[in-house]
């Protein structure tokens, strides 16, 4: 698949741009500021990255604790709706249009790279970890916020529990919820949908050299309640790498 055909999923971005909107007018915004923060340690002014901004709710809340954010996605869609909410919200970040995979910065830029539900989509993860890890100053922090959202089209049993969670949401708010919608294609081309997280990711940057420490469930801290519910087969986790 060429890299314009595995954005179509996202297309114009208005969908997740309401999502974003509504988390950054919940506590959710604050939970966020409060799981990210601890890492830390009251620190402003750092040089952050936001890999894979979509419509930039990172990249807004990090600026808003005073953090120089430079945040970067493919889809020309997606930083026009994150450049709008930064607007509304009077935040200064600068955003790019660029590909996780061939990143246009030098070694050492950034003091932290943070991302979100990004790292499902990658072709080539471990070239672009190493990336990360190239582009972080030494003592820098990567973190990783993700969850195996596709894993059950590969395991039956896991499968039947989402959309039993999908019907059950249905019931009660009175619309229908998908968690992932099923694309093979997609799929085949993106080696992490199939893969055990965090395990694999852990074992990866370790290998880089990078000290590693998970949490396996945030999404106590910052999810809804419907949220919790609807992905509980695929709870949201934390992945801390720290460059030595």
């Amino acid at each position: 698949m060429s890299r314009d055909e595995r954005q179509k999923p996202w297309g114009d971005g208005e969908s997740y741009n309401r999502y974003i909107i509504s988390e950054l007018s919940s506590f959710r915004k604050d939970a966020w500021k409060r799981q990210i923060g601890q890492h830390l340690e009251g620190r402003k002014g750092l040089r952050i990255l936001d890999a894979g901004t979509g419509p930039g709710f990172f990249a807004c809340i990090l600026s808003e604790e005073g953090q120089k954010v430079t945040a970067i996605d493919y889809s020309d869609a997606m930083i026009a709706c994150a450049r709008d909410n930064a607007g509304k919200l009077g935040v200064s970040a600068e955003f790019k249009k660029m590909d996780l995979n061939l990143l246009e910065f030098e070694d050492e830029e950034f003091d932290m790279i943070v991302t979100r539900n990004v790292t499902w989509t990658l072709e080539y993860p471990q070239k672009v970890y190493s990336e990360w890890k190239r582009i972080l100053k030494k003592n820098g922090l990567l973190l990783i916020y993700d969850a195996n959202w596709h894993l059950h089209f590969f395991d039956e049993d896991r499968l039947k529990r989402v959309r039993e969670r999908e019907e059950r949401y249905f019931r009660r708010y009175g619309h229908k919820e998908i968690v992932a919608v099923e694309n093979m294609e997609f799929f085949a081309a993106a080696p992490l949908t199939s893969t055990q997280r965090p395990k694999w990711d852990k074992e990866i940057l370790e290998n880089y050299g990078m000290s590693v420490q998970i949490q396996a469930d945030i999404g106590e801290n910052i999810y809804e309640e419907w949220e919790k519910d609807l992905y509980g087969e695929s709870p949201l986790f934390e992945i801390c790498a720290r460059k030595l």
